[in-house]
């Protein structure tokens, strides 16, 4: 009897090695997995900040869809239609990333962190919480899907003449012909869109912001300085005119 208990006694004493090499090989592998991308993500976002189209188109999939922290849902093309190279004129803020974590489910891994953006000065200008989906295509692996959501944005309100908003106040069309109206009410200077009156604060004395949106507005003057058109800076990049018409 005593003999017969020594296989499976030994059977067990060998199980836990077993299943810890098991266990380690699984566990560098996904370390290698969350460094690839990682470094993927760098790499997607430098093409982006330098509009390098073949690069970027290289680094996700067909159907990527990126939702951004103001609602709008881009696919790729979208996303590669507002890509534009830094230029002194038109700088883009430098990008970069914080906290990132990536947890690996087989050909899926899913990424989370934050997206920062500094300016010139060195400000942290926008701070993004990113939650971004890749999949492994023909052994490649590729950004499927991303969600961001704004955090924080660092603007300082800048201490102007409130009697400048008298120039700024009538009415503006832009190309759809939706009319925005912009008036003084005492110190504050209000924008009205389809009934909905709201603040927007100076970031100096032609450019103004809201602070539950990340949209710029500048007031665009002639060589008169009588005011002409309302510039509409999007959060996509997009920039609409909308002409003074009253």
């Amino acid at each position: 009897m005593k003999r017969l208990l020594v296989i499976p006694i030994l059977t067990i004493a060998l199980l836990p090695p077993v299943f810890g090499q098991t266990n380690s090989g699984t566990t560098a592998q996904n370390n290698s997995v969350e460094q690839e991308i990682l470094r993927l993500e760098r790499e997607r976002l430098k093409a982006f900040a330098q509009a390098d189209k073949a690069a970027f188109e290289r680094l996700v999939t067909d159907d990527l869809t990126i939702t951004h922290g103001y609602g709008e849902v881009l696919n790729k093309a979208q996303e590669m239609a507002v890509m534009r190279p830094s230029t002194p004129e038109r700088p883009l803020p430098a990008l970069s990333i914080e906290d990132p974590k990536v947890r690996v489910y087989g050909d899926a891994a899913v990424m989370t962190g934050s997206l920062v953006e500094t300016n010139r000065d060195g400000r942290r200008e926008l701070v993004l919480r990113f939650t971004n989906t890749y999949v492994k295509q023909q052994a490649q692996w590729r950004m499927v899907a991303g969600q961001l959501t704004t955090l924080s944005r660092e603007r300082a309100i800048a201490k102007v003449d409130p009697k400048i908003y008298d120039a700024y106040v009538g009415q503006y069309r832009n190309p759809r012909g939706r009319i925005l109206a912009v008036m003084r009410e005492g110190d504050k200077l209000m924008i009205e869109v389809g009934g909905q009156r709201v603040e927007i604060f100076p970031e100096s004395e032609t450019q103004f912001f809201f602070k539950e949106n990340d949209v710029l507005l500048v007031f665009v003057t002639d060589e008169q300085g009588r005011v002409v058109r309302l510039v509409n800076r999007r959060p996509n990049g997009d920039v609409i005119q909308e002409v003074k018409i009253k």
